[in-house]
């Protein structure tokens, strides 16, 4: 139910609070004095796209606040905490700021939210029923609910529902799987080359420093031999090497201990250079007999580092790396290899649910035939009485065999026809029906179905456009009856439906200096019985007029008639 909203900085109007209640809330008014503001503002508040043109001229922002009590609606709790909101009371807040700039904020219950998302949570919140809406009553999803709600059956309606949706849930898995399974072969066959170039490599860690040493101790071998060779060329040359150099020295020099003692030290020191120096040579030969120059060596280094820096390439930079990447890539291997026994057995839950689906959809079409042809003699029948007794209504639904083509309706498709006139064919509602005839449509059914729930709030928006009298009369008495259960708000320009209300609001345009103001007044009982006989016609109030509302006004409470 919507409690309160209030206006600010909207078209005509600078400042409006507007407190609804239960039951039939009725505005009124003259022509031009405001009253589509209040319909653009509750638009406003379901999410409808906001435009700096709606600002009041000389205002930088315009701003809409609404409380709706959805107690009762449970779906719409369920948004919200599914969106994150949090909800007191059962109440929904909202609050839109259109700020001249472009900068408009929206707020759910004090909280910042987008336009999508205050649309998905209004979504069926209130139902606009006027001659320029594109109506919920021409959504096949709406016109199965409606078909469902008259026939109780939105308990066996919702189990279909959930049943089809796990049953496109495991169809969407199985396709992911055949998807992933169209790519295994291609998938398995890489992962096995991968692995075995890694495996066949038989890589050990630190390898490839050892291998960059050999090959560098490799690629010298030629120029290491020549040095080698020189040096001891140095060291062992029969003219002038230091080995012969040596010998002839100690010769000499035990000559000279001969001589003098104190020479002793100076041979035995001379002795021990000619050893050292004759120990380097040895270790030279040994170390150039032990040079390596076969190139063949060389070339299987530099192959086998060839290989590493490929595979480091491919699988990592260091070689543990390339290690745990095969790994991984064995377990994908071992995975891929259990995708088919998943796939087996999620076909066998598809057929499951498949067979689920179908036995509920099926007996749950055979309910809905029977409440789609009593709903169409109820509503055929009510139409009668607003002006449109030639017309024949009809919900026609299909049953589809092939449950791939059902929907979250499940295995029907569904159609509102209507006939307006004898003798002519039955067409689709939004085609054949205008806007004032939806609109009695839409309150022909909601007649029919008034005491079996429903959207919370039906607002609409001059109903009883072309109609008058006996009409109007039926009109705003039908009206009364949807308001027993449901919260109505009708903007009306006739008398006789305005007649009816439980709460009659006023719309009245006034200058203050030299600016237009759009006025926002509930009546009480005096003041509602003037409106009546403002609306009833004259250019000023009389007593006759005045008679004649309160005639009126007598005749829309009587039990018999109400």
């Amino acid at each position: 139910m919507l409690e309160f909203i209030r206006i600010k900085n909207i078209a005509t109007i600078d400042s409006a609070e507007i407190i609804f209640n239960q039951g039939l809330n009725i505005i009124s008014g003259e022509t031009g004095a405001g009253k589509s503001i209040i319909l653009e503002a509750i638009s406003l508040l379901l999410g409808s796209r906001a435009s700096v043109e709606f600002i009041r001229s000389g205002a930088e922002e315009a701003v809409i606040e609404g409380v709706f009590d959805v107690t009762s609606i449970l779906r719409i709790g369920e948004r919200l905490s599914q969106a994150g909101f949090h909800s007191e009371d059962g109440q929904l807040i909202i609050k839109r700021s259109v700020h001249r700039t472009g900068k408009h904020r929206i707020t759910i219950n004090g909280e910042l939210a987008t336009l999508s998302t205050l649309q998905g949570i209004c979504e069926g919140l209130i139902d606009l029923c006027g001659q320029h809406e594109h109506q919920s009553l021409l959504k096949s999803q709406t016109q199965m609910e409606l078909v469902d709600r008259y026939g109780g059956l939105l308990e066996h309606s919702h189990e279909v529902s959930k049943l089809w949706q796990t049953l496109r849930e495991l169809t969407q898995e199985r396709d992911r799987l055949f998807r992933e399974n169209s790519e295994r072969n291609q998938r398995i066959d890489f992962l096995k080359f991968q692995i075995e170039e890694i495996h066949s490599a038989d890589l050990s860690i630190g390898e490839d420093v050892q291998l960059q040493q050999k090959k560098q101790l490799l690629q010298s071998a030629e120029i290491r031999a020549q040095t080698a060779d020189q040096v001891l060329g140095i060291i062992e040359s029969e003219e002038s090497g230091i080995l012969n150099s040596l010998q002839t020295a100690l010769q000499k020099i035990k000559h000279l201990r001969s001589l003098d003692e104190r020479a002793v030290v100076m041979e035995e020191s001379l002795q021990r250079a000619f050893a050292e120096i004759e120990d380097v040579s040895l270790q030279l030969h040994r170390y150039f007999t032990g040079i390596d120059l076969d190139p063949e060596e060389l070339k299987l280094a530099q192959d086998r580092l060839s290989l590493i820096a490929e595979l480091k390439r491919k699988y990592g930079p260091e070689i543990q790396e390339i290690l745990e990447t095969s790994v991984r890539l064995e377990k994908e291997f071992q995975s891929l290899n259990l995708l088919s026994n998943r796939i087996d057995r999620i076909e066998g839950e598809i057929q499951k649910a498949e067979s689920k689906l179908f036995d509920r959809g099926k007996k749950l079409s055979v309910k809905r035939r029977k409440a789609a042809q009593l709903l169409s003699q109820s509503v055929t029948h009510e139409l009668q009485d607003l002006k449109m007794g030639d017309a024949v209504f009809k919900a026609e639904l299909t049953f589809r065999e092939i449950i791939s083509q059902w929907s979250v309706m499940g295995g029907d498709s569904i159609q509102f026809l209507v006939q307006t006139n004898p003798g002519e064919r039955a067409g689709l509602l939004g085609k054949i029906a205008s806007g004032g005839e939806l609109s009695r449509l839409m309150l022909a059914i909601r007649q029919v179905i008034a005491d079996r729930g429903g959207i919370g709030v039906y607002l609409f928006d001059e109903i009883d456009s072309g109609m008058g009298g006996k009409t109007a009369f039926q009109v705003g008495k039908k009206l009364k009856s949807v308001a027993l259960y449901n919260q109505v708000i009708c903007i009306t320009h006739l008398p006789q439906v305005a007649s009816f209300a439980d709460h009659h609001l006023v719309v009245r345009k006034k200058t203050k200096d030299k600016r237009t103001l759009t006025q926002i007044i509930e009546l009480g009982g005096e003041e509602k019985k003037e409106e009546i006989a403002r609306m009833l016609g004259g250019p000023a109030l009389t007593k006759k007029s005045l008679e004649n509302a309160s005639e009126l006004l007598e005749l829309a409470s009587k039990p018999s008639l109400a």
